[in-house]
């Protein structure tokens, strides 16, 4: 399911992020570095891996960059909206899903747990409007 994250983005995404927990280190902390994951439309799915590097920017926000290994799909951009030392919510996109072949913007939930980051995402269209797909998904921090 390429259209998750699901979860960050080396390049800068276009609109600003929310500004919870701006001390140095903080909530913040704990979210940056590499993500490795899988997001899941069934629980029978294997499921679509994924890649997210977060990082803080020069205004304190989260942003992050969304990329498939393995593929040539373009890295999506992620969009940290709230943060607290146990969730995470993001905005992804838009982007191209191949799975949903349409253009999409993704919002994924997740709580954090250790180094483990689990949630749930729904794509809709990038304009608004209906709910294109739903799902899960999984990730364990591999770096900080």
């Amino acid at each position: 399911m390429r259209t998750l994250l699901c979860a960050a983005l080396v390049v800068a995404a276009c609109a600003p992020g929310e500004k919870a927990g701006t001390a140095a280190g903080g909530p913040a902390a704990k979210y940056v570095g590499t993500w490795e994951g899988r997001s899941y439309r069934t629980p029978s799915d294997t499921g679509v891996p994924w890649r997210v590097i977060m990082a803080r920017v020069a205004d304190g926000t989260l942003r992050g960059t969304l990329t498939y290994p393995g593929t040539t799909a373009p890295p999506v951009a992620i969009r940290v909206r709230d943060y607290s030392d146990t969730s995470l919510v993001e905005e992804l996109g838009p982007y191209h899903s191949r799975v949903a072949d349409k253009d999409v913007v993704t919002r994924a939930a997740g709580r954090v747990t250790g180094d483990s980051l689990n949630g749930t995402f729904e794509m809709r269209p990038p304009g608004g409007g209906a709910v294109i797909m739903t799902g899960t998904f999984r990730a364990k921090k591999v770096t900080s």
